[in-house]
């Protein structure tokens, strides 16, 4: 599966402790060797409140979320946040 990763998603990687860091890298590297979304066995949900044809989702890490549009085949990380704070600002509207 292709990734691509917008500039937030890395300014907000930074801000996180290096432990969780890992954990969303390995996540990552999962998803970048399956054939497909749905197939890469990590915990995802679509989020709710789209528009529709809208395909944002939210894989859960730990206390963190990542948040990814899925336009199939390919997968776009955008942000990544704590549990508390991604459902305000994700999907961007």
């Amino acid at each position: 599966m292709e990734i691509s990763y917008k500039k937030k998603f890395f300014k907000d990687l930074k801000n996180i402790p290096v432990k969780d860091q890992i954990a969303i890298k390995s996540v990552l590297d999962s998803l970048r060797n399956a054939k497909s979304f749905e197939l890469a066995h990590v915990d995802y949900a679509k989020m709710e409140g789209q528009k529709p044809g809208q395909n944002y989702y939210r894989i859960r890490v730990g206390i963190y979320r990542i948040g990814v549009e899925y336009v199939k085949p390919d997968l776009i990380v955008i942000l990544v946040a704590t549990r508390g704070t991604i459902y305000n600002v994700f999907p961007p509207m």
